[in-house]
């Protein structure tokens, strides 16, 4: 019944990538960094490099205006942070995996794209990394910092809502600008992400949204 509603009735090619398939899968290879702010002293305060992944989103629609749903967020991260104050001085390395919620039909994010802007209209759903913590120095186990050696990393903001994607003009590449991801009292300090990305992937994805009562409007 799908493979005849795919190739008959929309006229879909199975395996389109291209203008031919109204919803496609787009996979994109995403680099992450954060801007860390409100450390106690300032002495964590800084832009770091944190990690690499792939973010598949769901695009719906031809032209004007496209609804997207981003499918799945996994990035592997390792940030490392040397604080000094005075005579003391701490290395704080964290290694952790950071992903969303998986829902095969409503994604963990829903937005619209129009004009090359991707307009983020819902939460970020289970928004979570995992890991662990090695700290060495001084500042061990005081002013917040992690105790010494390696203790367990679970980070999982309530509430997080992307900024704005900007996407070049074939949607071959996007960027986000920092976006508030986590704050915390103890210990002080907040928390900023920033992406960028490029796509290495796409795949027509018209079985998948039939498959989740999805709708394909009629082509002329």
């Amino acid at each position: 019944m799908l493979a005849s509603l795919i190739t008959g009735t929309t006229g879909v090619a199975a395996a389109a990538t291209g203008n031919d398939c109204p919803i496609s899968d787009v996979e994109y290879a995403v680099n992450a960094s954060v801007l860390v702010k409100d450390t106690p002293f300032g002495a964590a305060n800084g832009i770091y490099p944190l990690g690499s992944g792939r973010m598949r989103l769901r695009i719906d629609g031809e032209h004007g205006q496209q609804s997207v749903k981003m499918m799945s967020y996994d990035v592997s991260n390792r940030m490392t942070v040397e604080a000094k104050v005075a005579m003391l001085s701490t290395k704080v390395v964290t290694t952790s995996r950071t992903s969303t919620a998986r829902d095969t039909c409503d994604g963990s994010a829903q937005g619209t794209l129009h004009d090359g802007t991707l307009t983020w209209n819902s939460k970020v759903a289970g928004y979570r990394s995992d890991g662990t913590m090695e700290c060495s120095g001084s500042m061990c186990g005081k002013f917040g910092a992690p105790p010494k050696g390696t203790s367990p990393f679970h980070d999982a903001p309530p509430s997080i809502t992307w900024n704005a994607f900007s996407f070049s003009s074939d949607l071959s590449s996007f960027s986000m600008p920092y976006t508030l991801v986590s704050k915390s009292d103890s210990p002080s300090q907040t928390t900023y992400l920033t992406l960028t990305g490029h796509r290495v992937s796409e795949s027509c994805s018209v079985a998948a949204a039939l498959a989740c009562g999805g709708r394909l409007a009629s082509k002329e």
